[in-house]
């Protein structure tokens, strides 16, 4: 079966929807679909190789309105995608990724203001996609299918709705190292306030005045720079984000807007627990989740995890278990990937 996955950014972009695209990929080429990714050219990024991204049999492809003839075709759905859609000889899936779909699952602390307060918080096309999502209802009826995780998926009016996880490969994403006895917090993603970057920083700050003797770490910035009392690790590729999330002793995961963090899923696979934002995207049902509101919530579930690792170590690696456990027992790639080969072959009308 020839399956097409179209997405709206350049996979060298590193957010979850490329990750997700990506692994999707190869996934299905692993269980002998033929797979080609079609991208839109948004946000490339020059100094990554899509090819490290992808399996050797999955072919990629960047550019506009892309010819397309295939038994199937996944489309990440965004407002008015249906005109980039228009050589695309194959059924259709939407996936619902955006989180700016959605807004009811988010933060609504997000949406404050108008059209130019948007703008300058979220971006262009964050913008774009929150004031024109009114058209999703009306997009979606030219689609077979729509796709959307399962504690999203009443949000969708659809027909044919599936709701289906994500996933990641345990194997590879699991504890590599102990935990030395430094505690350390981390935060991996884009530093931006949709992102609660602002939130990570201020717990920093409030952890000292506690006088929590940890160390607090995030991805991106100048690597070696502090400030407020966080270190910047720089870019750090995805073979070297194992290592770094075994190492920590907490994640924090403090974003405003999700449809589902991937962070979170690599963070508990890898023997670390989570501290999440306690947004409607982050209440799942088995997932160990320690969630929490704000600065100070956040920090309370922080102390506690503080002190549960220095007094009582037994309960804390009991609950870096439990998080593994809840990823590979429902989120593993060998779980998960059979469910959207079933979802695209009943499409693609292979299968009844």
């Amino acid at each position: 079966m020839r399956v097409a996955l179209i997405h709206n950014h350049s996979l060298t972009y590193p957010g979850g929807g490329e990750k997700f695209i990506a692994r999707l990929a190869n996934g299905l080429s692993r269980r002998g679909l033929r797979v080609s990714v079609y991208s839109l050219p948004l946000e490339r990024q020059a100094n990554v190789d899509v090819r490290g991204l992808l399996d050797p049999g999955v072919e990629y492809e960047e550019g506009i309105m892309p010819s397309i003839d295939a038994d199937v075709a996944y489309v990440t759905y965004f407002p008015l995608v249906t005109l980039a859609l228009l050589r695309v000889r194959a059924p259709k899936v939407a996936g619902i990724h955006s989180h700016f779909l959605l807004p009811e699952a988010q933060d609504p602390e997000l949406f404050r203001g108008g059209p130019v307060a948007l703008l300058r918080r979220l971006g262009p096309w964050a913008t774009y996609t929150y004031y024109l999502r009114g058209l999703m209802g009306l997009e979606l009826r030219r689609f077979e299918a729509v796709h959307a995780y399962p504690h999203l998926v009443s949000f969708i009016r659809h027909r044919r709705p599936y709701a289906i996880l994500p996933f990641l490969d345990v194997s590879r994403w699991r504890p590599t190292r102990d935990k030395d006895e430094e505690f350390k917090a981390l935060f991996v993603g884009r530093r931006v306030y949709e992102k609660g970057f602002d939130v990570f920083t201020a717990i920093a700050r409030e952890a000292r005045r506690l006088g929590l003797k940890a160390r607090f770490l995030a991805t991106g910035g100048r690597e070696g720079d502090v400030t407020d009392g966080v270190e910047s690790l720089g870019f750090v590729p995805e073979d070297r984000l194992v290592d770094l999330y075994s190492s920590a002793h907490a994640v924090i995961y403090p974003t405003r807007a999700d449809n589902f963090g991937l962070v979170m899923l690599e963070a508990l696979a890898s023997g670390t627990p989570v501290i999440a934002s306690d947004i409607p995207s982050h209440r799942l049902p088995g997932l160990p989740l320690l969630l929490a509101r704000g600065v100070d919530g956040a920090l309370r579930q922080l102390v506690d995890l503080y002190n549960m690792f220095y007094d009582d170590r037994d309960r804390y690696l009991e609950l870096c278990r439990r998080g593994r456990d809840a990823v590979v027992r429902s989120y593993s790639e060998e779980v998960v990937v059979p469910q959207y080969v079933r979802m695209f072959k009943e499409v693609a009308g292979l299968s009844p």
